[in-house]
């Protein structure tokens, strides 16, 4: 046994017997005493626990009540709280919000294991609040039941939770006390030897039960400070256990028989004892998981469990000993080892059957009979079920339990950035240096794509035409309800339909999310599916592009399978959004302006349109010469405009521009509306232009193509300084390596997508 910290500073047998054996031989070995006294340092911080005697854990109430005063309902939404903290909301002060926002459960699910489990944004949300119900008081008498398809990743969902949970126990903000009695036998028998028995609590009673119910709001009243949190506990739904609950039927009758013997209260509570309430999943104790093929234990002896009554005979003849036969029985059921913890059924099948069954009057009534005696039972039951663990309820007529069953779906993912972090996890985070930006996240939304309904009415009464957004989603909406559930609302939406984006359409399509992600491609098959794209495609010269992806797609998982998953057309809308913003994208890198330069254009247009064509005019904001001419005007409109004028449309449009500017000549120009829109017509349509110059130059492509290596310095300076300004702004804006950059430029121009969205 290692020594105690009394004991800190002289040699423990264990340290004795290694110091003698590091000198066998005569050869100097290295001391271990340094090793074993920081061990039995970490060991007296983490593992030693106090034992606190009632006025002191009364003391420690006054101080903390909050942290002190929690049962296993406030305790686990604590838990959840500090990990996942109140989430991120994107559009801070948005009147339509519905508090959609983004929690990180990474502490929750994947931090420190092998196995993690990734929730996306739609089962985050609903997790969170299906807690936060917890700490309002709606407590008793639940199960909550997560279900979901084979291979959603329920069971590693909930190992995960339960392993946080266990661990948050073991440090101080995840502190629960219970008590346990320690009876002099002298203050009961005559006797010249004083024995003490300790007498745990099997149902791990909070130690504030041991006030009498009837006392107990008076007596709290005089101990906690006045506050807000003293307000709460004796005020609020939350702490209403505090007010109504009991001992359990072993301590109770303790307390009575003891408080009858020695008459004065105060040496009652003199033998109750406090401690931190030990939280194993191993053991069973506050955590007990079943799965289906676990056999009901029939019998142990002596430890003692018969049937479902467990006991311990030696604590039994002592109290009958101390307070007479049949006064105290020390009988309790394996629910009371998970009072005030966790029971969880990992699927309910086989033998959880008859577990789930026998939880249906449990957590109906919140007793449970053990013999004749009753159990309280205020323990969070948890149950994973496929949808076909459901006919059970039919089956053994347990309709009105299921009115007791909080269900909460766990669907495969319907986040791309959430099904990512799931290839990252097992194929590793470097998978992405081998994709061209936005490709890993495509292929992840056609796996999504699968998983989703093609038809959602509330998106077709929010926008019943989307062929207007068919640049940039397919024509069932499914990329932007990825979006939508993702928390984005998309920038190229008109401002027309982001007004009609209200909380109420928000919440219809948001609970769209929960009726999917039954069906589809599964976890287990999103992972042998990208397995098999990655060691097909990481194979090859290049970069993974979108490319690859419909390659693979449309001949690689065979056309039957091929056609029932994935919906029809899906894949070219996929290709074509992308396709236009790769398109953007490098219009945006080889685009270089003057601001001046378009500032001055617009300025003379504005001063010019006031003039009939033939007339020479001084500009009042560039002081610049102007000769206004049918081509001038031609020139500027269209750069303006965007498109190629007749004569006759570039006078319409300079009458038109030139009863606007009226309007507002006399105002600072350059803060008006006018310039404003006029100016960024005129940059939006010199980079829709942008590459037109390029394309027709025969030497571009191969200029890209060269770029980074000698030969690239056989192309004339004006291409060169063009196309290394491009792949720099790719590399610095938009994430793309110089390999990147190269690949995606040649692949705007051998698809010609310049041509295909004129």
């Amino acid at each position: 046994m290692l020594s105690s910290s009394k004991n800190r500073g002289k040699s423990s047998p264990f340290q004795s017997s290694l110091i003698r054996e590091n000198k066998i031989g005569g050869r100097a070995m290295p001391d271990t005493r340094d090793a074993i006294s920081f061990l039995e340092s970490e060991i007296e911080k983490t593992e030693k626990k106090p034992i606190l005697n009632f006025d002191e854990y009364l003391r420690l109430v006054e101080r903390e009540p909050r942290r002190v005063l929690r049962n296993i309902f406030q305790l686990f939404y604590d838990m959840v709280k500090k990990y996942v903290g109140e989430g991120i909301d994107e559009h801070p002060g948005d009147p339509e919000s519905i508090g959609f926002v983004q929690y990180d459960c990474s502490k929750l699910f994947t931090r420190g294991t092998e196995n993690p489990f990734f929730a996306d944004r739609l089962f985050a949300n609903r997790f969170v609040r299906q807690v936060e119900s917890l700490k309002q008081g709606f407590q008793q008498n639940r199960m909550y039941a997560y279900d979901g398809p084979s291979g959603c990743g329920k069971s590693t969902f909930l190992n995960n939770l339960l392993r946080t949970f266990e661990a948050y126990t073991n440090t101080k903000d995840g502190q629960m006390f219970e008590m346990f009695w320690e009876i002099d036998e002298g203050l009961f028998l005559e006797s010249e030897v004083r024995k003490t028995l300790i007498v745990p609590c099997p149902s791990h009673d909070h130690p504030i039960l041991a006030i009498p119910r009837a006392y107990r709001a008076d007596f709290l009243k005089r101990l906690l400070p006045e506050g807000d949190i003293k307000t709460a506990i004796l005020n609020d739904k939350e702490y209403e256990w505090l007010l109504r609950e009991e001992l359990c039927t072993i301590c109770k009758s303790i307390f009575t028989l003891s408080l009858e013997r020695l008459e004065l209260i105060g040496k009652v509570l003199g033998m109750v004892r406090v401690r931190t309430y030990r939280f194993n999943r191993r053991l069973g104790e506050g955590i007990s998981i079943f799965n289906p093929g676990d056999i009901q234990v029939s019998r142990v002896v002596d430890g003692k469990q018969i049937g479902s009554v467990s006991t311990n005979t030696s604590i039994q003849e002592r109290l009958e000993e101390i307070f007479g036969p049949n006064t105290v029985r020390y009988v309790f059921s394996p629910l009371a080892k998970t009072n005030n913890g966790i029971y969880v059924l990992m699927d309910v099948k086989l033998y959880n059957q008859d577990r789930f069954v026998e939880l249906h009057n449990v957590i109906s009534e919140g007793v449970h009979k053990v013999g004749d005696i009753e159990e309280q039972i205020n323990s969070l039951f948890f149950a994973l079920m496929n949808p076909e663990d459901k006919a059970v309820i039919k089956e053994k007529k347990m309709e009105s339990f299921e009115g007791r069953i909080q269900y909460n779906k766990i669907p495969f993912v319907l986040e791309p950035s959430t099904e990512v972090k799931i290839y990252r996890s097992i194929f590793g985070g470097s998978i992405d240096q081998k994709f061209l930006p936005r490709v890993l996240e495509n292929f992840a939304r056609v796996i999504i794509a699968s998983r989703m309904n093609p038809d959602c009415k509330p998106l077709k009464e929010w926008l019943p035409d989307l062929t207007k957004y068919q640049r940039y989603c397919d024509e069932n909406g499914l990329l932007l309800r990825m979006m939508v559930y993702g928390g984005v609302i998309p920038e190229w939406l008109s401002e027309e339909h982001r007004k009609r984006f209200t909380a109420l359409m928000r919440r219809a399509i948001i609970a769209e999310g929960e009726n999917e992600g039954d069906h589809g491609f599964s976890g287990r098959d999103s992972i042998r599916l990208f397995g098999e794209f990655f060691s097909r495609y990481n194979a090859e010269s290049h970069l993974i592009s979108m490319n690859n992806v419909d390659h693979y797609f449309k001949h690689r998982i065979g056309r039957d399978r091929r056609d029932e998953h994935i919906p029809k057309n899906f894949l070219a809308s996929l290709i074509n959004s992308y396709d236009y913003a790769v398109l953007g994208e490098v219009k945006e890198a080889i685009y270089f302006y003057n601001k001046e330069r378009i500032s001055a254009d617009i300025l003379n247009y504005l001063c010019a349109i006031s003039y009939d064509p033939g007339t020479r005019v001084l500009c009042q904001y560039t002081n610049q010469e102007i000769e206004v001419t049918i081509d001038y005007l031609k020139l500027i409109g269209g750069r303006i405009a965007g498109r190629e004028m007749m004569d006759s449309d570039a006078l319409q449009f300079a009458r038109y521009i030139q009863k606007r500017y009226v309007a507002v000549m006399h105002n600072p120009i350059m803060e008006t509306d006018l310039y404003q829109e006029l100016f960024a017509s005129y940059v939006r349509n010199l980079k829709e232009k942008v590459l037109q110059p390029f394309i027709k130059n025969q030497n571009f492509r191969g200029a890209v193509k060269m770029f980074g290596t000698k030969d690239f310095a056989t192309f004339d300076t004006r291409m060169r300084e063009h196309i290394t300004y491009m792949i720099q702004n790719l590399v610095g804006k938009f994430g793309y390596t110089e390999q990147g950059a190269k690949e995606i430029c040649l692949y705007v121009l051998d698809k010609d997508l310049a041509q295909k969205f004129t």
